[in-house]
């Protein structure tokens, strides 16, 4: 190859870490992709593996589904088997460490062949680590060894940033696929998703190269292509439509570092109030390629070459829109605490309802007012955020599939008609009401596995709430942090110690897991108190927050804003401290009551804005839940079903809701039941149902995971067990699903 030839290939996944090493120069910056990054590159391919795996003739010929493109990298090879990654770090770390935890999965569950083919990716020879950046291995070592790494002093950004992105790799790949997936999802990622390689010739070559691709001009874009076309239009006013478009950008410039943002914007503008209701093409269109839809569908804008003001105009929209709109963009970025109230937006955001700046630009008007916008998009974030809490609660998923669906089919169609605030008030109060539910279904709903990051969430705003009602210091984005607090059991795991009260080890499991069970507690408190009893944490609490700390005795006696507070909310039975002699029930379901309580004035209609006439959740008492109404969630809105094979097995009644299911571990029988909704109703605990049956199967093993569609059972009228997976692949045979 010449000095300074180039050349470029193709690899799938499995080609790209063959037998090769990859290293990284000096010049290359730490890992520091963070939360939003590695979410956003996991549903991207969890969400097109879906799409492949949900048809059939792709399940028949593998080969032939479309492979998925995961962007270009530059690389030299100073010698055999190395090759020095100029650029793409980011991207093949974050590879690797789904890599590990798709191998740990596979240990768990016994898959030979996935093991043996994520070995051939994660080392060479089994040993070195195909990606050998030496100061990353402690922390690679640690995942392998499934033990936790303890961050120190003098460790580099990238060390520390390694074990968070591991930890919500694997808790995102648990809320994204099923247990039964992972197989395949493994197969599809090594064989199916391809980055293209530019090789240089040298170290010089590939510093040159780097500094090129990222110090230099870029690309033109979809959004230049499309500048460039309303220009060649708008006539006499090009130098205004410039100008103005200009304007744009520097509205939506609240990040230096975020050159996507007026991509994102203008798609959210076009998707809010220039797409076709019910047009899924258009959708399809305006995210795939906005600038080529803009074109095809000039007559619907009304982008017509003989009335060129119309260009303009267009432009003007955008522009106002993005004024008004940038103090959500900001406060989609940090917490504010200026009084706007748009921390909504915030926490959207992190929890993956990104599509809210469609429903946003959807009930703002370009000519509104700027206080006027603001009420309406800080409505819209309230409505949003009440949405995904409750859903929560229900158990119901709440995966970005799910809030698309809620703003595209609900929100937009329902937003554009609103012309005040007070429309947009009124019209989501009624969509309250329509929405139904009610927080306190939620009586035994807790920890499941894949539902860490939702709990954690409940678990910070609850923590928050009374923190700033005692006036106490407090920062909830702290709370959400993984690695500053952790998700603490008030009991160990010693099923021994209550034996005698619980003598099933599953209703042990699953009462542990409860969110009466549970609490925030820094970091370094939960590591050295995490296996004492209860009555040996409570001193430790005391020092923590309000409703970890109301655990230990007279701890409210020392604290007048705390029994304002208990007395105001009417939470004396339920907000209180638990003697020696108070039993693991007692104190589970008493604070379940207390977070739901919680729950329902922090997500209040009426406190929120959104006037709704909803049923009485509770006739004033604050007795326990389970001692007041049955355990049982009530029906659900059809739009409301879970999308799992169970469920769709329930809606083509194939299987019908009340038939029960048996999963056999360790000689021991574990019955349950399969409700309207395809939830799982572990027969020994009742209550909330579970959304999946790996999740079930995993309470009733006292496993980490489950492949519940092979290991639950029906039986037949003569008493034969037939797994749930052969009834679903019985039902597909024959045209039934």
């Amino acid at each position: 190859m010449g000095s300074d030839e180039i050349r470029s290939q193709g690899f799938s996944l499995k080609e790209l870490f063959r037998d090769v090493t990859y290293e990284i120069d000096y010049y290359q910056r730490d890992y520091t992709w963070g939360e939003a990054e590695v979410r956003t590159l996991l549903r991207d391919l969890c969400g097109s593996f879906k799409n492949w795996s949900t048809d059939p003739a792709y399940l028949r010929r593998p080969h032939t589904a479309p492979q998925y493109f995961l962007g270009p990298f530059v690389y030299y090879e100073p010698s055999k088997n190395r090759r020095q990654l100029v650029d793409g770090q980011q991207r093949f770390v974050t590879l690797h460490l789904l890599f590990l935890q798709l191998r740990l999965a596979a240990q768990e569950r016994g898959d030979a062949r996935a093991i043996d083919r994520l070995n051939r990716v994660i080392t060479i020879d089994g040993e070195i680590f195909s990606l050998g950046i030496t100061d990353h291995e402690p922390v690679l070592r640690a995942i392998v060894a499934v033990r936790k790494y303890e961050t120190g002093a003098g460790d580099s950004l990238s060390r520390r940033n390694l074990w968070a992105r591991s930890q919500q790799i694997e808790s995102q790949l648990a809320e994204e696929l099923d247990t039964e997936n992972l197989h395949r999802f493994t197969e599809w990622l090594l064989d199916r998703v391809v980055l293209v390689g530019i090789r240089a010739a040298n170290s010089d070559h590939g510093y040159r190269m780097f500094e090129t691709m990222n110090d230099r001009g870029a690309r033109l874009t979809a959004v230049d292509l499309l500048k460039s076309h309303l220009l060649s239009h708008v006539g006499a006013n090009e130098d205004q439509l410039n100008t103005q478009w200009h304007e744009m950008i520097r509205e939506l410039a609240t990040d230096r570092e975020d050159p996507t943002a007026a991509s994102r914007f203008i798609k959210a503008f076009l998707l809010a109030r220039c797409a076709r209701e019910g047009q899924d093409d258009d959708r399809r269109q305006i995210d795939s390629n906005l600038n080529v839809w803009v074109r095809q569908n000039a007559a619907h804008l009304q982008l017509v070459p003989k009335r060129p003001d119309n260009f303009l105009r267009f432009v003007q929209d955008l522009l106002k829109s993005a004024r008004l709109f940038r103090p959500f963009l900001a406060a989609s970025r940090g917490l504010k605490k200026d009084g706007d109230r748009l921390e909504a937006v915030l926490f959207n955001e992190r929890n993956g309802l990104g599509s809210q700046a469609i429903a946003v630009l959807a009930a703002i008007d370009p000519d509104d007012q700027p206080s006027d916008a603001k009420d309406k998009g800080r409505l819209v974030a309230f409505y949003m955020d009440r949405w995904y809490a409750l859903r929560v609660l229900q158990d119901m998923p709440v995966q970005s599939a799910d809030a698309d669906a809620l703003v595209h089919d609900t929100l937009v169609p329902l937003l554009r008609g609103c012309r005040t605030p007070a429309d947009v008030a009124s019209a989501l109060g009624e969509l309250v009401v329509q929405d139904g539910g009610s927080v306190r279904e939620a009586v035994t709903l807790g920890l499941r596995g894949n539902n860490s990051h939702q709990i954690r969430y409940l678990l910070a705003r609850a923590t928050a709430y009374v923190e700033e009602a005692c006036q106490r210091p407090h920062d909830v984005l702290a709370y959400l942090d993984r690695d500053r607090f952790h998700i603490e059991h008030l009991w160990a795991n010693h099923h021994h110690r209550v034996e005698k009260e619980i003598p099933n080890a599953v209703v042990f499991r699953s009462r542990r897991n409860q969110l009466g069970g549970l609490g925030l507690l820094m970091g370094r408190e939960n590591s050295s108190i995490n296996d004492l009893p209860l009555n040996g944490k409570a001193a430790y609490y005391a020092r923590s927050n309000v409703l970890l700390g109301i655990i230990a005795p007279g701890y409210d006696q020392r604290n007048p804003l705390l029994r304002d507070f208990i007395k105001t909310h009417k939470l004396d039975r339920v907000l209180r401290s638990f003697g020696l002699k108070e039993t693991m029930t007692t104190v589970v379901q008493t604070r379940q009551n207390l977070y739901l309580c919680l729950f329902e004035h922090i997500w209040n209609p009426e406190r929120l804005g959104l006037p709704a006439t909803l049923p009485s959740e509770h006739n004033g008492s604050h007795e326990p839940a389970a001692q007041t109404r049955p355990a049982v969630a009530r029906r659900r809105p059809t739009a409301g079903r879970r999308r799992t094979d169970v469920a769709r097995m329930v809606a083509a009644q194939i299987l019908k809701a009340g038939t029960r299911i048996v999963l056999t571990y360790r000689s021991a029988d574990h019955w349950a039941t399969i409700d309207e909704e395809g939830g799982i109703i572990l027969t020994v605990t009742g209550g909330t149902p579970y959304g999946r049956v790996d999740e079930a199967g995993a309470v009733a093993r006292g496993t980490k995971t489950c492949q519940g569609m092979n290991e639950w059972h029906i039986e037949d009228e003569v008493g034969v067990r037939i797994s749930l997976r052969t009834v679903r692949d019985r039902a597909v045979a024959s045209g039934a699903l």
